[in-house]
């Protein structure tokens, strides 16, 4: 492994798991969030990558709550705040083709 020479603060960490960690209204309104044509929308930091979501949790300064205000479940709020406090991610990539995370809740949409 290389040591990296650039600073910390432009540096991404992130992860990718499969999409069987949200419900299907998850979906619905992730892919609805990433498709909103507003300035300042959520579609600034919750892109849809054409399998699953890319969240830019770092583009906030409270992501969880904000995702929480836009009607997200418990379970997925879990899985990404877990991750944010065990791995310091600043991006999620929830994909169809992602692997399934051991001890995190699946649903079979």
């Amino acid at each position: 492994m290389v040591e990296s020479t650039l600073p910390t603060t432009v540096r991404l960490t992130g992860i990718q798991c499969s999409t069987a960690h949200i419900t299907h209204a998850d979906n619905s309104l992730l892919f609805h969030a990433s498709h909103q044509r507003e300035e300042y929308g959520a579609a600034e930091w919750i892109h849809f990558s054409g399998t699953g979501y890319l969240l830019r949790l770092s583009a906030w300064e409270y992501p969880l709550l904000r995702l929480k205000r836009m009607g997200l479940s418990k379970p997925c709020r879990r899985l990404i705040v877990r991750l944010m406090q065990l791995h310091g991610i600043d991006l999620l990539h929830l994909d169809a083709a992602g692997d399934v995370l051991p001890t995190f809740a699946t649903f079979d949409w």
